[in-house]
């Protein structure tokens, strides 16, 4: 199954941190990609570059999904300084071997938890990779799969904290 990327369909809408939400780092922002169909969120699946100064912080409840071994970073500097919400980049990423079976059981987790929990509450998953810019943005097919299955009665936001910091050295 083929991911089309998410702004090829609908441009994202982005907002300021609500208010009382703690320090966040400027770069920080939301985007809803469900559409004006979806009903009441329900899910909020967050990115973050576990390389970062208070990612640690960022991980609260929920699922956790670590894909610095799973998927593939791009290493071209044609991509490397693009994001993975650029459409060549989030292709990139998806074309590593075993990715969409990664996002499917990942979307089927998702999705069963949030069954479990009382309606009004939401349910939250955590996708990390090194620097937040390239492979975590897996998030995004993630919550296509969970916002498809759903069939629009609820929704699935998106927080990205590193998506434009600058891209990070190589660990040594």
């Amino acid at each position: 199954m083929a991911f089309p990327h998410p702004h090829e369909q609908r441009p994202s809408r982005q907002r300021a941190p609500p208010s009382g939400a703690g320090s966040r780092p400027e770069s920080w922002w939301h985007a809803d990609h469900t559409g004006p169909r979806a009903g009441p969120v329900a899910a909020v699946i967050r990115s973050l570059g576990v390389r970062h100064h208070g990612a640690d912080n960022l991980v609260t409840d929920g699922l956790y999904l670590d894909l610095r071994h799973a998927l593939r970073n791009p290493a071209s500097d044609a991509m490397r300084y693009r994001s993975g919400l650029d459409p060549d980049v989030y292709a990139h990423v998806l074309a590593t071997p075993g990715a969409l079976h990664l996002i499917n059981r990942t979307a089927v987790q998702l999705r069963a938890l949030a069954d479990e929990i009382p309606v009004g509450r939401l349910v939250r998953l955590t996708v990390a990779c090194q620097g937040g810019r390239h492979r975590s943005v897996a998030a995004e097919a993630i919550g296509r799969l969970v916002g498809q299955a759903w069939g629009g009665a609820y929704g699935v936001e998106f927080e990205y904290h590193h998506i434009d910091h600058p891209v990070l050295p190589a660990a040594g």
